[in-house]
């Protein structure tokens, strides 16, 4: 895999990094923060991808609104906000340097895939205060197996179903069937290459959400989402 097409595979997990559990009940509102840390690989190629990629992340949840809030990196500058809305089965990119929100489109492509295979790991770690059980996540892909790890809490959960809309939820490919509850630290391993993406919260608050932040801004533009025209290629 070439170093650009790593790069833009990560620009597709991070718009839809934290879609990721299938939920029992929606019982939490408040926001998380996540970390964001590469390892493995050169030296020169885990500086590249810093350079691209969020250094963090702050999530929003209330009801089946959700936003993802980027900080750092050329995806974090072009790509500064997700929100998903619930109400509408709809997911928007919002760009505050272009003044355009970006509708993320349901992948027909996806479709075909094989679903994961899951492996409860039979382990246990508190992460935030939260217990999590971790499991191995076997994702078939066109460019190869795509291997995860996620520690899990059942005690948050997000109203996913209901806010991708069904057939957005299609081009989610983090959306994992077979697991409930949140998770509260990701690693994954690319194909192809020997850099090691982990994800991990360093705070949950749970607590009343202002439902204006899940809205496009009023003058936006509208278009549709092009992964490759946000990053000039």
């Amino acid at each position: 895999m070439t170093r650009s097409a790593f790069i833009f595979g990560l620009l597709t997990c991070f718009i839809q990094a934290f879609v990721s559990a299938q939920p029992e009940k929606n019982t939490f509102e408040g926001n998380l923060n996540f970390n964001v840390t590469f390892a493995g690989g050169e030296e020169e190629d885990r500086a590249q991808v810093t350079k691209m990629v969020p250094e963090s992340y702050k999530i929003y949840i209330k009801g089946n609104q959700t936003k993802v809030n980027m900080r750092g990196g050329l995806i974090g500058m072009m790509m500064g906000e997700v929100v998903i809305d619930g109400s509408m089965g709809r997911g928007y990119v919002i760009s505050h340097l272009n003044n355009t929100a970006y509708e993320i489109n349901p992948d027909p492509n996806l479709k075909e895939r094989s679903p994961p295979k899951i492996i409860d790991e039979k382990e246990t770690t508190t992460i935030a205060g939260y217990e999590c059980k971790k499991f191995k996540v076997i994702r078939y892909n066109p460019s190869g197996t795509m291997i995860q790890y996620m520690w899990v809490t059942n005690i948050i959960h997000m109203d996913l179903d209901s806010t991708l809309g069904g057939v957005l939820k299609d081009s989610m490919p983090f959306w994992t069937d077979g697991l409930s509850g949140f998770p509260l630290k990701i690693t994954t391993t690319f194909p192809g290459s020997p850099l090691t993406m982990t994800m991990t919260v360093t705070q949950v608050n749970q607590q009343s959400v202002d439902p204006s932040i899940f809205a496009v801004p009023a003058g936006y533009k509208i278009e549709s989402l092009d992964t490759r025209q946000l990053l000039g290629r």
